[in-house]
């Protein structure tokens, strides 16, 4: 029973954030045809980050007076699709970048989509 419901409410939580699936969304980057972008905080990616994801933190859109213009540069006009620790900064992200004419999609969170696409570990310095 307890495994039954982490299955549902792993699949809610999945198709709560987009309509695309993660492996299809990771896909369309290697043709390409998207850009995965991790909007996670700097401290936060020292865990590592999805192989080829840039990196555009919550924090530089709510401070930097220009961040659309960088955003832009970054998403060269391709899909967009935005991920965070859990899902619910990059929720919010996706709300900023609607009201500025930017769609993106929201594919949830690094702790489950680090089990289903590659990733890129953290530089050792």
């Amino acid at each position: 029973m307890k495994s039954i419901f982490c299955l549902l409410l792993t699949l809610f939580t999945v198709s709560a954030f987009s309509t695309t699936d993660p492996k299809a969304a990771y896909l369309m980057t290697q043709k390409g045809e998207a850009v995965i972008i991790n909007v996670r905080e700097s401290n936060e990616t020292k865990s590592g980050m999805i192989k080829d994801a840039k990196w555009f933190p919550l924090s530089q859109v709510l401070e930097d007076k220009k961040w659309k213009e960088t955003f832009l540069k970054i998403s060269a006009d391709k899909k967009l699709f935005l991920y965070c620790r859990s899902g619910k900064r990059s929720e919010r992200v996706m709300n900023i970048l609607k009201e500025n004419g930017i769609s993106s999609e929201n594919i949830g969170g690094y702790e489950s989509l680090k089990k289903i696409l590659p990733i890129k570990a953290p530089e050792v310095k």
